[in-house]
């Protein structure tokens, strides 16, 4: 059998030499690609265990979940790094921040990191369940991708838990397709525990009802362009912390927060040229 793949009139190709490579032309042109084996079966019980916490913690903070219910935010577990450090190992997986870099360059920030919490048969009923981009009302097209989404999958993704669901190469049209097209194109993406969902975060896609009786964990980041405002300013819920280390600075937005006054804005830009770290670019 012949497994060489032929063309005819070809004169231009694209070449895929490495993994990275290979999950970069997947998301360029799909609009996504699933990174096996990324967490640790190890890992994934602390992580599954904390998260669970951390959403109780925030259900307190907020006086209850009928507080939460009123802006439709159930089972949401919103920027868990701030409680354990646990989660910022996470969302720096270096499988995952090479595939990151290869679409948006050296220069990105964490915009924001969600845990997403999908309870047996309610599924369809959080804000998940619910077609969308991850960047919100947003309808343009881009020739690069401004943010780059990464969903960790904390517990197997399958027909019968509740699995992703993707609108193949949405990514690239504006407006959302028509219902004949999503009924006809709609790809249930399957996937194991450990396991890393990245797409364009402009591809239309949503959370499915979980039918089984267990919960469906998952941590959604997004990775953008620093100059797209974080959902919660993480320089701010972290109060410094980690500031002095300067790749962390970077990632977690310190170093592209708006400056509060002139004199601020000079401060800081001085300090980081000559800074003993400063490799003479100067944002």
């Amino acid at each position: 059998m012949d497994n060489n793949i032929h063309t005819y009139g070809v004169k231009e190709f694209s070449t895929s030499t490495s993994e990275v490579e290979y999950h970069t032309e997947n998301i360029l042109t799909l609009g996504y690609s699933l990174v096996p084996n990324v967490l640790s079966q190890e890992k994934l019980e602390p992580i599954r265990a904390s998260l669970d916490q951390i959403y109780q913690a925030q259900v307190a903070e907020c006086g209850g979940e009928d507080q939460l219910k009123i802006i439709n935010d159930t089972n949401t577990a919103r920027c868990p790094l701030a409680y354990d450090d646990l989660f910022l190992e996470v969302a720096r997986s270096k499988p995952v921040l090479n595939i990151v870099e290869k679409l948006l360059g050296e220069y990105f920030i964490l915009m924001l990191q969600n845990g997403v919490i999908n309870i047996p048969d309610i599924g369809n009923d959080q804000n998940t369940g619910y077609w969308h981009r991850d960047l919100n009302y947003q309808h343009f097209v881009s020739s690069r991708p401004l943010a780059v989404s990464a969903l960790f999958v904390i517990d197997e993704f399958s027909a019968l838990t509740g699995a992703t669901c993707m609108l193949p190469a949405s990514h690239k049209t504006e407006a959302f397709p028509s219902e004949a097209f999503v009924r006809n194109n709609e790809r249930t993406i399957e996937a194991a525990a450990g396991s890393v969902l990245v797409f364009d975060s402009m591809l239309f896609h949503r959370g499915s009802r979980n039918r089984s009786t267990n919960v469906r964990r998952a941590i959604n980041h997004i990775y953008s362009l620093p100059f797209i405002k974080q959902q919660i300013s993480l320089p701010n819920i972290l109060n410094g912390k980690f500031s002095d280390d300067p790749n962390l600075a970077v990632f977690l937005g310190y170093e592209s927060e708006s400056d509060p006054s002139v004199t601020a804005f000079r401060r800081k830009r001085i300090a980081r040229i000559t800074s003993p770290h400063n490799d003479g670019d100067a944002q």
